[in-house]
C-alpha cells in the first residue's frame, strides 16, 4: 500500500500522546515510521477539551502537523464509524483506552469488535493488558472473532522487539539449549504513583500491579522460555496488614479511598514449573522511593546464564555467561526503540511489505499471558484468604 495511511486513535491521554515521566508515546513512533504518510483521520476522547488539547499542540509543530490537520474528534467509536467512510476509513486503530473497554463481547467493554463492525479490514493495535476481566472464555471469544474476520493484530507487549531479547531468543534456538529456571523481578517506586495514579492502587479499578504492570516482565518470559503449566502457580504476598507491607512515605491517601479487601499486594512473589521440567519464579514489589522501577529478568541453562537488566531503559544491558569462561560478557544495546518496533511490525503488514511473522505478540498468544498474570493474582489472592487476610482484618 501506498499513499497516506489512515490512523484512528483511541484515547487522547499518555499512552497515545506521552507524558514527562514514562516511554509510552505512540504518536510519537506513528511520525517516525510514517512520516508525511500519517493521517490521524480521528481521535475518540470522552474529554474533547483534552483531545483538542493535543492536537493543538501537534497542529504547531511544523514538523508533524500534517498528520492531524484533518483530525476530527469523536465521543465513541459509534460516532467515528458514522463519520469515517471512503478515503477516511482507518487502516490502523489504536486502543488506547482503559482495559476495562477491550478484551470482552459485552457492550461498553468491546472495543475490538465495535471496531471491526463498523471497520472491516482495520488493523488492531491493543494496548495491554488485552482486558480486566477474569471471564478467560470471553476473552478468547474475542480473539476468536478477530481471527475469523482477518484482521490484522498486534498487541503492545514491546519488550519483544528488544534487540537484546531477540539475541537470548537466537542463542537459546542455535545452541539447542533447554531452559532450567527463570527469575524475573519488577520493582516500582511507589512515590512515583502517589499523586495521579489512583487506579494503581486500586485492584477493582485497574486489575492489580500484576496484571497491569508486571504483564510486561512475564510476557517476555513466556517469550523466551516453555511454555508456563498455570495450575502450578504458587504466590504469596505481602499485603497492607502485614508489618512489612507498611510504606513509609506513602502519599496517597489509600485509607480514605480505597477499600481494604480493594488494596493492592505490597509484593508478589510467585513460583511455578513450565512444560519441560524447568522452574521459574516472579518478584514484583511495590518498595523502592526514587525513580521509577528497576526490572530485570535471568534465565540459566546447562552451562549459561542471561541476565537482561533495565529492559525498559533506553540502553538496556544484556550479561550472557557461556560454557568455557567464568565471566560474564555485558552487551549494552543504545538506540534501541522497542515501542517503535513493535509499530513498524504492524503497519509493514498493513502495507503488504512483510506477513504476519513479524508480529511477535499476536492477540491469540497475549491471551496465554493474560491467563498467566491472572494465574499469579488469584494465587496471591487463596493464599491470603488461607492466612486469614482477605477483609483486611486480619
Amino acid at each position: 500500500m501506498s499513499g497516506r495511511f489512515n490512523v484512528l486513535l483511541l484515547g487522547a491521554g499518555p499512552i497515545n500522546f506521552g507524558t514527562t515521566e514514562g516511554p509510552w508515546n505512540h504518536s510519537k513512533r506513528l511520525e517516525q515510521k510514517l512520516g508525511d504518510r500519517l493521517n490521524v483521520v480521528g481521535l475518540i476522547d470522552l474529554n474533547k477539551e483534552r483531545a483538542d488539547s493535543v492536537l493543538t499542540i501537534k497542529r504547531a509543530d511544523s514538523d508533524v502537523k500534517q498528520g492531524y490537520e484533518n483530525t476530527k474528534v469523536f465521543g465513541s467509536i459509534k460516532e467515528a464509524g458514522e463519520a469515517l467512510k471512503g478515503d477516511d476509513t482507518p487502516h490502523l486503530a489504536i486502543l488506547g483506552f482503559q482495559a476495562n473497554t477491550r478484551g470482552s463481547t459485552k457492550s461498553g467493554h468491546d472495543n475490538e469488535l465495535e471496531l471491526i463492525r463498523y471497520f472491516p479490514k482495520v488493523g488492531l493495535f491493543i494496548e495491554k493488558p488485552i482486558s480486566d476481566i477474569e471471564d478467560f472464555k470471553d476473552v478468547e471469544e474475542v480473539g476468536k472473532k478477530i481471527k475469523e474476520n482477518g484482521n490484522v493484530a498486534s498487541v503492545g507487549y514491546m519488550l519483544r522487539y528488544l534487540k537484546a531479547a531477540k539475541e537470548i531468543k537466537k542463542l537459546i534456538e542455535e545452541n539447542d539449549l533447554t531452559v532450567m529456571h527463570t527469575q524475573a523481578s519488577y520493582l516500582f517506586a511507589y512515590d512515583f504513583a502517589a499523586k495521579d495514579f489512583y487506579g494503581y492502587w486500586s485492584k477493582s479499578r485497574e486489575s492489580g500491579p500484576i496484571v497491569t504492570q508486571a504483564t510486561h516482565i512475564c510476557d517476555l518470559t513466556r517469550f523466551l522460555t516453555p511454555p508456563v503449566i498455570l495450575d502450578s502457580v504458587h504466590t504469596n504476598t505481602v499485603e497492607h496488614t502485614d508489618k512489612a507491607g507498611e510504606l513509609s512515605i506513602f502519599k496517597f491517601d489509600e485509607k480514605g479511598l480505597v477499600k481494604p479487601e480493594d488494596r493492592i499486594p505490597r509484593v508478589t512473589s510467585a513460583t511455578w514449573r513450565y512444560e519441560n521440567g524447568a522452574t521459574g519464579s516472579l518478584l514484583h514489589a511495590v518498595c523502592l522511593h526514587e525513580g521509577d522501577y528497576d526490572c530485570e529478568l535471568m534465565i540459566v541453562a546447562d552451562g549459561w546464564k542471561f541476565r537482561l537488566v533495565d529492559p525498559y531503559g533506553i540502553s538496556p544491558r544484556l550479561y550472557v555467561r557461556k560454557p568455557g569462561t567464568i565471566e560474564e560478557v555485558r552487551t549494552i544495546f543504545t538506540n534501541d526503540d522497542c515501542y517503535y518496533g513493535e509499530f513498524e511490525a504492524i503497519i509493514d503488514v498493513i502495507d503488504g511489505k512483510s506477513d504476519t511473522s513479524v508480529i511477535l505478540s499476536p492477540y491469540e498468544d497475549a491471551i496465554k499471558t493474560y491467563e498467566f498474570t491472572w494465574a499469579i493474582r488469584l494465587a496471591g489472592e487463596k493464599s491470603y484468604q488461607a492466612r486469614g487476610g482477605v477483609d483486611g482484618k486480619k
